[in-house]
């Protein structure tokens, strides 16, 4: 392909994509491969009619002995030779298992280093239709789903893909019409690497016994999946939003009602999207985790899943709650607050607890609108009076009942999920617990006609922002 021919591709590619703005910081991955020379070469060329400024960055991973400093020396030239900004970084590997996975890791914090650092808008890197096709694979054998099998997409947040279009044969062909040599990176051989197996031995077979043109069927393939991930996004957005009851910075709450009659294919983003409110992105979340979730709406009782990144899910009866903070943790719960005297407002790890002493019984109606509130016979209680959590043994005797009930049943019966159990405020005074807050209170300090003063407890969630488990073990 010539010079011309490359440039104007390239630029329609680019615009179609709105790949760049003018005036942007752009960093390119530049390895000194075929690649990344084009790319760079190319972003050279259309750099004065946009605008942008070109930063180039170069990893020397130190692997392949004197070809690696050979592929530094012949990066400088390159850049010195077109006046092109360059950094270098030095890196060793010393594992000699995931050789691809840490390279990449390493690759992407020095690329987001270099974005902090020089307030870079986007990072441009060199993936061709090989590679796409490539891509599309893996994730396919991978178990990624639709977004996966999409493969690489021209840009995702500030990293961007121009060369996705152009097939190998074309970058070459570039390069030679312009007479630019470029660095072979003889790893690419080594069959060790997943990716390198695809490239150099499952595509070529594919070639030669089932369809000669599978590269480009494979990015067809891609594109078509793309338009569907876009689609079925949207679908799943509206169902996402339906389902949502609660979100929050922590904590994201769905109905499992209205997920249950979601179809599957959609479910899947609707889980991706909750997991993503928490996570910040939707990284590492893949069709395993789907299954796993699925497993949990349809199990019985309350369960709970770990998902990547410490992200939790945790079944309620009719809720699947997405969360970063171990519900888990509560069970062991040790705090305590010791009232040795009427006091009109004070805290207790969220909440606000209100008690003062009154002289009348609200109506009827009001009575058990409001479990938050709870009417005591003063006279029948003695102070001190503590909050704290549920421990084992813990007996009472709920209203309605002339025996007692272990704490635990009560809850079973009352269908309190297991994850929340051991979050239920007791009030206890010297001998007795007196209320489950938000449940009952004890039969045994019930009000009467004879009641002749009554203690009203009230507790509300504090307005603050939710604190996380260590905290809130932490705190009295």
């Amino acid at each position: 392909m010539k010079m011309n021919g490359f440039i104007e591709s390239f630029e329609k590619y680019s615009v179609k994509h709105k790949l760049f703005k003018s005036g942007e910081k752009i960093v390119v991955g530049f390895s000194g491969g075929a690649d990344s020379t084009a790319l760079l070469l190319a972003l050279w060329h259309l750099k004065s009619k946009y605008g942008y400024s070109i930063l180039a960055a170069h990893i020397n991973y130190n692997l392949r002995g004197d070809d690696s400093q050979l592929d530094e020396q012949f990066v400088r030239k390159f850049c010195f030779d077109r006046n092109i900004s360059l950094v270098v970084k030095n890196a060793n590997i010393k594992s000699s298992s995931s050789v691809e996975n840490h390279a990449r890791e390493l690759r992407f914090d020095y690329f987001n280093d270099l974005r902090k650092l020089y307030k870079i808008q986007k990072i441009v890197l060199g993936h061709n239709r090989e590679d796409q096709a490539e891509t599309l694979l893996f994730r396919l054998f991978r178990g990624s789903g639709y977004t996966g099998i999409k493969g690489i997409s021209p840009i995702t947040d500030d990293i961007v893909h121009p060369l996705l279009s152009f097939c190998r044969e074309d970058i070459v062909s570039y390069l030679e019409s312009e007479n630019i040599q470029w660095r072979e990176d003889l790893s690419n051989e080594n069959n060790t690497y997943t990716r390198n197996k695809i490239r150099n031995q499952m595509i070529p077979w594919i070639k030669e016994h089932l369809n000669t043109n599978v590269v480009s069927k494979l990015y067809e393939t891609a594109e078509i999946f793309a338009e569907t991930d876009d689609i079925l996004e949207s679908l799943a957005t509206r169902r996402y939003l339906k389902a949502q009851i609660k979100h929050s910075k922590d904590e994201c709450i769905l109905s499992s009602r209205v997920i249950r009659k979601t179809k599957s294919v959609l479910r899947y983003y609707v889980y991706k999207k909750a997991y993503s409110r928490i996570n910040g992105n939707s990284k590492d979340f893949y069709h395993n985790n789907f299954i796993d979730i699925e497993n949990l709406l349809n199990s019985d009782g309350s369960k709970q899943i770990f998902l990547p990144n410490n992200i939790f899910v945790f079944k309620k009866y009719d809720e699947l709650i997405f969360t970063n903070i171990d519900i888990s943790k509560f069970e062991n719960l040790k705090n305590e607050k010791e009232i040795t005297s009427l006091r009109s407002r004070f805290t207790f790890e969220d909440y606000r607890i209100i008690m003062k002493k009154i002289k009348k019984m609200p109506n009827k109606r009001n009575l058990f609108e409001d479990k938050n509130a709870a009417y005591i016979d003063f006279d029948k209680t003695s102070f001190p009076i503590t909050i704290r959590h549920r421990k084992p043994g813990d007996k009472f005797y709920p209203l309605g009942m002339q025996h007692n009930k272990k704490l635990k049943d009560f809850l079973i019966d009352e269908k309190v999920p297991k994850f929340d159990r051991d979050k239920v405020l007791i009030f206890c005074d010297k001998e007795k617990i007196i209320w489950l807050a938000g449940h009952r209170i004890d039969n045994r300090v019930v009000t009467s006609e004879q009641t002749q003063n009554i203690l009203k407890i009230k507790i509300e969630i504090m307005a603050t922002k939710k604190m996380r488990a260590a905290e809130r073990v932490n705190r009295i």
